[in-house]
């Protein structure tokens, strides 16, 4: 049998979680994910040298040196924070947020962490200003602790502070607490010598990808998508070619300046490729690219391992790069599959499989390509990957028949023999964009993204700010959330960040920015309320409880609940209660006070009520000296104002009554309520951050069905 090179590929990538207005990072994953598989991959190289590849986007790359540089994230700043300090807000983002890992492996091992995840709860909605009630000052500690701690990987493990903190388990100090956080920096200080000095003796070889991880034939022209998605609704056209360039050399440019040597290999995100990519990867100065084993098998029109396991030289227009192709099924077992596997028989499959495919293959130098992400597998290993990765990397060494290689060395001694001339557009998810383009919400992005291009005329000439904000929000990730594909407990934040790097580059070029930034793009979708209406209710409009059960049997919705506290310190409002009488649609808004005396006097709510056929806007200014005479409702060219539009009420409580016959929607009929609070021309808040909370229009048999329900 011919001896099996074997090329292994980790891709290292996390998105520009930047806030461009707070000056930290929104998100914790870089700095997590840094202290677990950033450090613990490259260190266990230390301990078994064989070659390995790694593809470090630079937008990654950008954040860790942020850290370095004394940067933090939210999630790092309440992490310092003394325990006894914490607000209500702050408290209830540590009961959303800080469980945010993989239970089995990073919680239910850990009985101290176990214990406060049950002391939460773990199912349904959540009632966060309930569950704060029950955690003491020490209980929130333990859980700042347990959330920087369960992160910590294996090559961490035998760190003195690590071993006692886990054998305490439980009533850390705030001393403890922040050694542990300190510790977080020296790991995240380490990881990019760590990569150098492994690629400067040529262990490892560092290939990178366009700067903030675009779909690059999506930049070149979002009509590209149509080669694969003939059917699918696209965006107005956008079309910058010196886009997707400026990403591919600047990424190139800042690999250079970080590890001293440019890079030659090029993963494009999301193993996206087109033919029109092929002279801007050989322009920007690579020699090679990796995509997946099915652009190639649709490029070539036949399948098998005598295909697959080769090098190809890919050609457009007269220019060339080589480029290799990812076995799709044995990478995607070390992500999803091994993990369920003892490490010497998940190895045991991984080289069997191999050798076979490259028997199968009859080529005389048969390279195996596995790429698959490299930070994400290990939270969902019991040891974080270990014991898969020792056994791996114990086999690839002593094997007489596998030779671990890196891409850019086994291209140099096994040149391309044969030459793709029409490689297939595609990525490497269904060999499509899919994910990218072409569903509503992924389109608005693109529109949003196309209409606030447009005001830059040359990406040399724009001010380094205007620049790097646009092109950190043509990255894939925002698109990748969009849409019915994915979903996580980030979704608002992801979308708010897409919308906030846009929204810094009409401020670096001192322009008003596009007012629909300020909606969110991610399509509203049903929120399950505190409380649902089950009674009529009539309340007196006065801006006062005036009884204890005025507002008994309405309907009632808290932004405590889990998952809408991502805006630390945000929310106006406290809670809101809605419901009705066969005449009246009423709603009660209770804010924080310690928010309304910086409101300015130009605040507008604004209340929003989608039926089937057409929707209702009413608005009132909640600091107008007359809140009745602001009031005014919009249905179409319709205007109602004062009291002829309702009644409105605010004293401790804001009160307001809205007559059916006003609103215009029929007995029976489906209304989605959202409220959206307006300060100074641009929207502070949206009430739910997301989704909207759906009623039907009673009739008289309305109390007795619930009665009976």
């Amino acid at each position: 049998m011919a001896k099996l090179y074997f090329a292994i590929l980790w891709h290292m990538h996390q998105p520009f979680y930047y806030d461009w207005e707070k000056g930290w990072l929104s998100l914790p994953w870089v700095r997590l994910h840094a202290v677990k598989a950033y450090f613990d991959l490259p260190h266990l190289l230390q301990k078994y040298p064989v070659k390995n590849n790694f593809n470090l986007v630079p937008s990654l790359l950008k954040q860790l040196r942020f850290y370095e540089e004394g940067g933090k994230d939210l999630f790092l700043l309440l992490s310092e924070k003394p325990a006894k300090e914490l607000s209500p807000e702050e408290q209830e983002f540590l009961l959303s947020y800080f469980f945010s890992c993989h239970w089995e492996t990073l919680i239910y091992p850990y009985p101290r962490y176990h214990e406060l995840l049950r002391l939460r709860g773990t199912e349904g909605q959540i009632d966060l200003a309930q569950a704060r009630k029950k955690f003491r000052p020490q209980d929130f500690l333990d859980l700042q602790v347990w959330f920087n701690l369960a992160w910590v990987g294996f090559g961490h493990e035998e760190e003195p502070l690590i071993k006692a903190l886990k054998a305490k388990g439980r009533d850390f100090t705030e001393r403890e607490k922040a050694s542990l956080l300190e510790l977080h920096s020296k790991i995240i200080r380490k990881i990019i010598p760590l990569y150098r000095e492994l690629a400067d003796r040529k262990q490892i070889e560092i290939s990178t990808s366009p700067f903030y991880h675009p779909i690059l034939p999506l930049l070149i022209d979002t009509d590209l998508a149509r080669r694969n998605l003939p059917e699918a609704s696209l965006p107005p056209r956008f079309s910058h070619p010196e886009d997707a360039f400026f990403q591919l050399s600047s990424g190139r440019r800042f690999s250079e300046e970080i590890f001293g040597s440019p890079p030659q290999g090029l993963w494009p995100s999301e193993g996206s490729v087109c033919p029109e990519l092929i002279p801007l990867a050989q322009k920007a100065g690579f020699s090679w690219l990796a995509t997946d084993e099915e652009i190639l098998y649709r490029s070539l029109g036949k399948r098998g391992p005598q295909v697959l396991l080769r090098p190809y030289l890919v050609t457009y227009e007269g220019h060339r790069v080589a480029c290799v192709f990812r076995h799709h099924e044995l990478s995607d077992r070390i992500g999803f599959v091994y993990r369920t596997l003892k490490p010497k028989d998940a190895v045991e499959d991984l080289l069997q499989t191999a050798k076979s495919l490259a028997e199968e293959s009859g080529l005389k130098a048969p390279l195996l390509t596995i790429i698959l992400d490299g930070e994400n597998p290990w939270e969902y290993y019991q040891d974080g990957g270990k014991g898969f990765l020792s056994v791996l990397f114990e086999r690839l060494l002593e094997d007489p028949e596998i030779e671990p290689v890196t891409i850019g060395d086994f291209l140099v001694q096994f040149p391309p023999e044969e030459e793709i001339s029409e490689l297939y557009t595609g990525s490497w998810i269904n060999a499509n964009f899919d994910i990218w383009i072409g569903h509503e919400e992924e389109n608005r992005a693109w529109e949003l993204l196309g209409r606030t291009r447009r005001i830059i005329a040359s990406l040399e000439e724009a001010p380094p700010e205007a620049r790097e904000a646009l092109l950190a929000a043509e990255g894939s990730d925002w698109f990748w959330w969009y849409g019915e594909h994915f979903s996580s407990l980030f979704d608002l934040e992801f979308d708010r960040l897409f919308r906030n790097h846009l929204h810094q580059v009409f401020k670096a070029l001192a322009k008003e920015p596009l007012l629909d930034l300020s909606q969110p793009i991610r399509r509203p979708r049903p929120v399950e309320p505190t409380e649902i209406p089950t009674a009529f209710i009539t309340p007196h409009i006065d801006g006062r409880e005036s009884f204890f059960f005025e507002w008994s049997g309405a309907g009632k919705y808290s932004q405590e609940s889990l998952g809408e506290a991502m805006y630390l310190g945000e929310s106006l409002l406290k809670t809101l209660y809605f419901g009705f009488d066969l005449q009246h649609f009423y709603l009660r808004l209770d804010f924080r006070k310690k928010f309304l005396e910086h409101l300015s006097q130009e605040t507008v709510i604004k209340v929003i009520l989608a039926g089937s056929k057409h929707q209702v806007n009413v608005y009132f200014k909640l600091k107008a000296r007359d809140i009745q005479r602001s009031l005014k409702l919009e249905k179409g060219p319709y205007h109602l104002y004062g009291s002829q539009a309702g009644k409105i009420a605010f004293a401790d409580i804001l009160e307001l009554a809205i007559p059916f016959e006003n609103l215009g929607f029929v007995v029976g009929e489906k209304i989605y309520l959202h409220l959206e609070v307006w300060e100074n021309g641009l929207m502070r808040e949206r009430i739910p951050r997301s989704g909207c909370l759906v009623f039907m229009v009673p009739d008289e048999n309305f109390e007795e069905v619930m009665w009976q329900v």
